[in-house]
């Protein structure tokens, strides 16, 4: 009877130990395989910033008449402001806020861009970094590097200006903004100098090569106490040029 006892219990000692021995094996490589993701998904944020500077893992700007590639990105709401900072014309500045929304993950850079009928420079933006500035087709298109990946859904709010020169030199001048991506709401203002207010104003659409004025509700109106022109777009089309016109 002792005999069947003590090799029952080392029966039982034996696979008990086994078991624990497996038990702690699986353990063992679930926690191995738990840190390795882990690892793994550190090292990737932390190269996140490196990885994208790649030459390989760069968007490549895509050409076009304009920077028609911001289909990842949704603006709820867009200000144009041209402030005309000489009464020649030779002194503008460009600024765009716009609140954003996401349409794709891992987004981490876009374009905005200005046109420009003489000459551009000192691009800025709120948010991120301008990694380059091209022209292409008479726009001047800046690569912004949003610095972190946003995921679908994100939101974010930027402000780009540029200083713009000889642009607006004749008595009869105009603002064309071209909508490179869907727009909720589009709003157009132009400043104007003090002594050389607008005289009269247009608005036109230009589809295609077609350019047709439209009947809106822009106005001139006083824009921080000076006179200005005023022109709010709803659900503006995309890819359309909206144009104002005026005599000064």
């Amino acid at each position: 009877m002792d005999v069947i006892s003590n090799n029952l219990l080392g029966f039982t000692t034996t696979h008990l130990a086994a078991i624990a021995a497996a038990v702690l094996s699986m353990l063992a490589a679930a926690q191995l395989a738990f840190f390795r993701g882990q690892i793994n998904a550190g090292t990737k944020w932390a190269l996140a910033p490196i990885t994208r500077r790649l030459p390989w893992n760069k968007i490549k700007p895509i050409k076009g008449s304009a920077p028609d590639h911001e289909s990842d990105l949704t603006s709820q709401l867009t200000v144009v402001d041209v402030f005309l900072t000489s009464v020649d014309g030779k002194s503008s500045r460009y600024q765009k806020a716009s609140n954003y929304i996401v349409n794709n993950d891992d987004l981490n850079e876009y374009h905005e861009g200005v046109t420009a009928a003489g000459k551009a420079s000192g691009f800025s933006t709120l948010w991120g970094t301008i990694v380059e500035t091209t022209k292409e087709h008479g726009f001047y298109i800046s690569r912004i590097d949003l610095g972190d990946l946003l995921k679908k859904g994100s939101r974010f709010q930027n402000i780009y200006t540029a200083e713009l020169h000889d642009c607006f030199l004749s008595n009869e001048e105009h603002w064309s903004q071209e909508i490179a991506f869907p727009t909720k709401h589009l709003t157009l203002r132009i400043h104007f100098p003090k002594g050389r207010p607008p005289r009269l104003v247009k608005c036109k659409v230009v589809e295609g090569v077609a350019d047709k004025q439209v009947r809106t509700d822009a106005k001139i109106a006083e824009l921080s106490g000076e006179q200005g022109i005023v022109w709010e777009i709803q659900n503006p089309k995309l890819k359309d040029i909206y144009k104002l016109e005026w005599l000064w």
